[in-house]
């Protein structure tokens, strides 16, 4: 919970900022994130989402979402919780944003997912990669630009994640050897598109009901192959068949796309090993041997 001193801090905040003139009424704790603390502040008959962390761990964290917010906002019909407010209290930063009150989701709900993300991706730039570096989970994501998307996946995505997971002693020496063998092969796997804007985090615990409407949170967002977020959709489950079919009726896919979607999720398990341990390392392990 947050302190006394914090409270009253936000409270002067908010009202600087006009967000609200009632002091903050109740503090209640959010779970589901696993990098900040988050509560609902209720303000009157406002509510606030709040994202706390440290500002030494997590340098710029919130700036960064906070742009990665305001881009997808500007690029897709699919809503994304507003940003209000950024600080720092003491050794702490912190984020306020609209609170999404979760509701049902109308009908058509997974057909306005697929076309919407459909459309994000009609973004498009010059080269994969995006002009400032932001998070994926907890982890610094290098998002420097490049005009091959094989050889910005391998560079940014698959060896820093491979370096790291070397320096933390959670790679053993046939894993790093494997993902050595896999990388030039991979000049021979994707097919040739123009860079797309991509939520780049886009699993099932990003994406909220709002309105019975689909809405984005947390996004890692930057140029990149518009299969990541397919991909990524389909790490631990998948989503409705309904928003795979509309998505191909608005922007179709090229042919084999499933086939690309284990090779495209080594890179957030590979986060996960970096993140939560090397149990994850088999299941790298396990995609990589159908690829050598």
């Amino acid at each position: 919970m947050i302190s006394n001193t914090f409270k009253v801090h936000l409270e002067k905040a908010l009202k600087n900022a006009q967000l609200t003139n009632s002091p903050i009424e109740s503090v209640n704790t959010v779970s589901g994130g696993s990098v900040n603390r988050a509560y609902q502040l209720q303000c009157g008959k406002e509510h606030f989402f709040l994202k706390v962390n440290r500002l030494d761990t997590f340098p710029k964290m919130f700036e960064k979402e906070e742009l990665g917010l305001n881009l997808l906002r500007k690029s897709s019909a699919i809503a994304v919780p507003k940003a209000l407010l950024k600080g720092e209290f003491e050794d702490q930063a912190y984020l306020v944003l609209e609170f999404v009150e979760t509701s049902r989701p109308i009908k058509n709900y997974w057909e306005l997912f697929g076309e919407g993300l459909a459309q994000l991706h009609q973004n498009s730039a010059q080269k994969f990669g995006l002009d400032y570096n932001n998070y994926n989970g907890s982890l610094v994501q290098v998002n420097d630009f490049s005009s091959d998307w094989t050889s910005f996946f391998i560079e940014n995505r698959l060896m820093e994640q491979q370096r790291q997971a070397r320096n933390k002693g959670r790679l053993d020496a046939q894993l790093s050897d494997m993902l050595e063998k896999l990388y030039p092969k991979l000049n021979f796997i994707f097919p040739i598109e123009k860079p797309a804007l991509i939520h780049g985090d886009l699993w099932s615990g990003n994406y909220l009901v709002k309105n019975g409407m689909p809405c984005f949170m947390d996004p890692a967002v930057y140029y990149g192959h518009r299969e990541v977020d397919l991909a990524m959709t389909l790490l631990f489950g998948g989503f409705d068949k309904k928003m795979y079919k509309s998505y191909h009726a608005n922007f179709p896919l090229e042919s084999g796309w499933e086939q690309r979607v284990d090779l495209l999720n080594l890179y957030p398990l590979l986060v996960h090993v970096n993140l939560f341990g090397a149990s994850y390392a088999q299941r790298v392990k396990s995609i990589l041997k159908r690829y050598l």
